[in-house]
């Protein structure tokens, strides 16, 4: 019986609550207690959002507090989002940036991208929030709320001034950190979430408007582009790319090229002359991912199916025998066999 697809989210995200946790010594254990996620889940590109609620929800019950998600927020750092971060560092104004972040929201989340409204005198930012319980849901929508502002300080500087934020839920206990937090009027119980903010410097070149903070994003593009430059052959850089784009949704011909700086078109003429196609390396990129992930002692199958973007088992399992002539659970127990031999 197939299962509807969950939503998924970057983990780049967990990071700020891996340094709360460190810092109030919880054990990595008891956060992710019933997540499905582990310590080397960790390390991959996605995670379920139902995961992601459920850490919040550990977390919250083990040291009594409410306010995880706008603690979290606060920790979002834009460089740690790699892609995203690499794309972001070529905008010239804010304008640019909101564009480029409406477009590629794939790489943070695969729930509806926000949506934008941009006039003389605010920008406002409509956001979606995928259904959970409620404190988690509070949680994401607090987190979002407070990365767009973060992410809005660390671009406009100066030039960023807030105006209102509105939230689906009640007003928390903890209402006037958000108050003091964000120093402007908080709705609550909104049709929508969302955040607004001055449109007055919106087109204002970003090298005036934070200098130092776009430096820092472009050197570390710089440091991103020689992982590129690198790989002589046209049809490894695609790869490269593939590897770290999101497993639920497949990469388009034109993301790849924009990334890599070329046209669909010459990216399509130059595979051709490597005697390949966008294609055939989508799907071996795939398969290597589903190979990293069977490698591991508890997997599920149609979980597995589904987070690389299978409508059902089957198609994977077929995809994957084609690739490596094994089925998947045929490599999964002769991987666990080879692991336990290696422990003898």
């Amino acid at each position: 019986m197939q299962t509807s697809q969950q939503h998924t989210m970057t983990a780049s995200a967990v990071r700020p609550l891996l340094r709360f946790i460190e810092q109030h010594d919880i054990s990595l254990s008891d956060a992710l207690h019933g997540s499905d996620l582990s310590e080397s889940t960790l390390n991959t590109d996605r995670l379920t959002i139902n995961s992601f609620d459920q850490v919040i929800n550990n977390i919250s019950r083990i040291c009594q507090q409410e306010d995880i998600g706008f603690i979290a927020g606060q920790g979002l750092e834009i460089q740690s989002f790699n892609l995203l971060a690499f794309l972001l560092s070529s905008c010239k104004t804010g304008r640019d940036a909101l564009v480029t972040l409406r477009r590629y929201y794939i790489l943070l989340s695969d729930t509806p991208a926000p949506e934008i409204f941009i006039t003389k005198e605010e920008v406002k930012v409509l956001y979606y929030l995928s259904p959970g319980n409620e404190l988690a849901m509070r949680a994401r929508a607090e987190l979002i709320a407070t990365g767009i502002n973060t992410l809005g300080r660390s671009f406009g500087g100066k030039a960023y001034h807030p105006l209102k934020i509105g939230f689906k839920h009640d007003k928390p206990s903890y209402h006037k950190n958000l108050e003091e937090y964000f120093g402007i009027d908080i709705h609550y119980n909104q049709n929508q979430c969302w955040i607004s903010f001055s449109s007055e410097h919106i087109d204002k070149p970003l090298t005036e408007t934070n200098p130092n903070f776009l430096h820092a994003l472009r050197s570390q593009a710089e440091m991103l582009i020689p992982d590129y430059q690198h790989l002589k052959s046209c049809s490894t850089k695609v790869r490269h790319v593939l590897q770290q784009w999101p497993n639920q949704h497949t990469a388009n011909k034109e993301s790849v090229a924009e990334l890599l700086n070329t046209s669909p078109r010459t990216l399509t003429r130059r595979l051709r002359e490597e005697n390949t196609q966008f294609s055939h390396l989508l799907r071996e990129v795939r398969m290597e991912k589903a190979q990293a992930r069977l490698e591991s002692h508890s997997i599920n199958m149609q979980e597995l199916a589904q987070e690389l973007g299978f409508a059902d088992r089957r198609g994977f399992e077929r995809a994957f025998k084609q690739w490596s002539k094994l089925t998947p659970s045929a490599y999964h127990k002769q991987w666990k066999n080879s692991a336990t031999e290696s422990q003898d």
